[in-house]
């Protein structure tokens, strides 16, 4: 019989890995893992011949920051254990991870999937419909469809059974739109303002959809239970910082929900509080909402979405959608000026400005420029510009001379913004205006320092040439950004600087989104912004 189930098991993950290959399409490279990667279990633990490891439930989350933060899936093995279930748990996440990153074989999460499946039989793989799903934008949505249905495949015939996990609303009072130009080619392309009770309301009813499209599959009704919480203890704080991750109370209540719909049963009274004074009625929340079905009331979703009023276009690598900085630009210009602004990114990881020329390899940006009104266009300068590097540089402007025209008829505000560069970074050489540029084995002898400030450098004599348009110095800026340096204020510092720019001004003091960081380093942060971006014009 264990040969039996063993040859079935390896049948269907056969499958998965043909569903999965047959799906995929080249995408480029992501940023690193944001969680902490998991270690492999040894596959002979799943044929020991132990009753109690035999009889363990297999459970493997899938999912981004809403579940790594505060390390859910280690809360869960802790209420599951206090309860007296034997179970393994396991995870695979990164930051901004969607269904269809997990569906390809071509992203890091989907390759360590396929890891794990060849690791272990699963009981249950929960699932999480990401929040790049948004109202009145079809195009992720179906690719998320498509790819659930891609893992569910896998896990009805090799036995497993799927949840979703239905998360909470942003607590910012808008969130970002976005385009999927492929299933693992996700853009921001605007903002919407809206509640956190409507934004929760939308991404459980997005669930009950995909739920349909999957035959029915069990929801965690995570965002709900937040709803039915802070509905009786608006004290308890379920929100980081940054009012969009879990603090430790929003990711245990979290957890909580997770427990009582995979064994049926309440949390009340579970010994395991990951030290939490208010555990008891975090419970009891997730109790009344999964055990007793208690449905929030929660405002409509908005009917139609809300203009921008102030749009960009933005050209680069994926560097520039790190930290979510167009997300906290937008919570900073709401909070400013009153307006919404909506950034269209269109991002390769291999980005290099000769990829505007030809219409084939502009990332859209023609298809962009058609579509509506931009109040400002920024480019990112390539990294593969460096100070020996004089063909790619000579390359590069002469590929911004041959677009320059065709922007400028778009908008005057054309930016370059300039990034951080690495200590001893690799020379590239070009033949001629290629765009596909060749790492040599050679490599630059200069500082991190040094090497911002040759793009600072290049960056104006390219405006210059140009005889148009202005530098964003983020690359600069971040130079002197040296101290309790973090993802928060990094995403901030880059925001700041755009903004600066963008509206010909410093942030206000008194600008009350700070992206979850206190005041003083807030106010630091502002301060090197202006010092490269604002008082240098």
């Amino acid at each position: 019989m264990k040969l039996l189930r063993l040859t079935a098991f390896i049948l269907a993950t056969l499958i998965f890995l043909l569903a999965i290959g047959c799906s995929s399409t080249e995408v480029p490279k992501e940023h690193p893992e944001d969680g902490k990667p998991n270690e492999n279990e040894d596959e002979s633990k799943n044929e020991s011949s132990d009753p109690k490891e035999e009889s363990k439930m297999n459970i493997l989350f899938l999912g981004n920051s809403l579940i790594f933060y505060n390390d859910m899936p280690s809360i869960f093995d802790g209420i599951a254990k206090a309860a007296g279930k034997n179970v393994f748990v396991d995870s695979v996440t990164k930051g901004s991870a969607t269904i269809s990153d997990f569906a390809s074989k071509e992203t890091t999460v989907g390759q360590q999937l396929t890891q794990k499946l060849l690791e272990r039989k699963w009981d249950y793989i929960i699932i999480e419909p990401s929040r790049r799903i948004t109202p009145y934008e079809n195009s992720v949505l179906e690719a998320e469809i498509a790819s659930a249905k891609t893992i569910q495949r896998f896990a009805e015939s090799s036995g497993a059974e799927i949840l979703l996990y239905s998360v909470w609303g942003n607590n910012t009072g808008n969130l970002t739109i976005y385009t999927a130009n492929s299933p693992t080619n996700i853009v921001s392309s605007g903002s919407q303002s809206i509640s956190r009770g409507a934004h929760a309301r939308f991404m459980y009813e997005t669930a009950e959809l995909i739920s349909g499209e999957l035959g029915g599959v069990k929801i965690i009704k995570s965002g709900y239970a937040f709803e039915n919480l802070l509905a009786e203890h608006p004290d308890i704080n379920l929100y980081h910082a940054d009012e969009r991750h879990p603090s430790p109370e929003g990711s245990y209540l979290a957890a909580c929900t997770v427990f009582s719909t995979i064994f049926g049963e309440k949390t009340e009274g579970n010994g395991y509080n990951f030290k939490l004074a208010s555990a008891k009625k975090l419970q009891k929340a997730s109790d009344a909402t999964v055990i007793d079905k208690l449905v929030p009331k929660l405002p409509e979703i908005p009917e139609r979405p809300l203009e921008a009023d102030v749009n960009i276009l933005v050209l680069g690598s994926n560097l520039m959608s790190n930290y979510n900085m167009f997300g906290v630009l937008n919570d900073i210009t709401r909070a400013s000026d009153g307006k919404t602004l909506g950034a269209t990114t269109l991002l390769s990881s291999t980005f290099v400005c000769n990829m505007l020329v030809n219409e084939s390899t502009d990332l859209g940006m023609r298809k962009a420029l058609n579509e509506k009104e931009w109040d400002a266009i920024i480019i990112q300068l390539s990294r593969r510009c460096t100070l020996s590097s004089n063909d790619v540089a000579a390359s590069e402007l002469a590929a911004l001379k041959s677009v320059w025209g065709l922007l400028s008829a778009e908008t005057e505000n054309i930016y370059i913004m300039t990034l951080n560069s690495d200590a001893n970074p690799a020379i590239f050489t070009t033949d001629g205006g290629n765009m596909n540029y060749t790492k040599t084995s050679k490599k630059e002898s200069c500082t991190a320092a040094e090497g911002s400030e040759f793009f600072k450098t290049l960056a104006e004599s390219f405006i210059s040439e140009l005889g148009g348009g202005d530098t964003i110095l983020y690359g600069s800026a971040y130079t002197d950004y040296t101290s309790g340096r973090t993802k928060a204020g990094v995403g901030y510092l880059q925001a700041a600087c755009i903004y600066n720019k963008l509206f010909g001004k410093p942030i206000p003091s008194d600008c009350t989104a700070t992206n979850g960081l206190d005041a003083n380093t807030a106010a630091a942060l502002r301060a090197i912004a202006e010092k490269h971006c604002f008082e240098n014009d």
